[in-house]
């Protein structure tokens, strides 16, 4: 795809752990992580956690894709 375009790249699909996440921010511009988040409401719609829990869970998207942009970074 890059070498066809200089418009950025997201990649979304079958995106739904932390792991995923890093490895896609390794290669891409963006990842997409929308139906990971509606997974995991949908898990915790019922408890009185949810919010945290899900918040969490971002948190650790979050920090899988920071940690694979400072490596690419860093090796760049």
């Amino acid at each position: 795809i890059r070498k066809a375009t200089s418009t950025p790249v997201a990649v979304g699909f079958g995106v739904s752990t932390p792991e995923d996440a890093g490895k896609v921010a390794a290669m891409a511009d963006g990842v997409i992580v929308g139906s990971a988040i509606v997974k995991q409401i949908a898990a915790h719609q019922q408890q009185s956690d949810m919010v945290s829990s899900v918040a969490a869970f971002v948190g650790s998207l979050k920090g899988a894709i920071r940690q694979a942009s400072s490596q690419q970074h860093a090796s760049a």
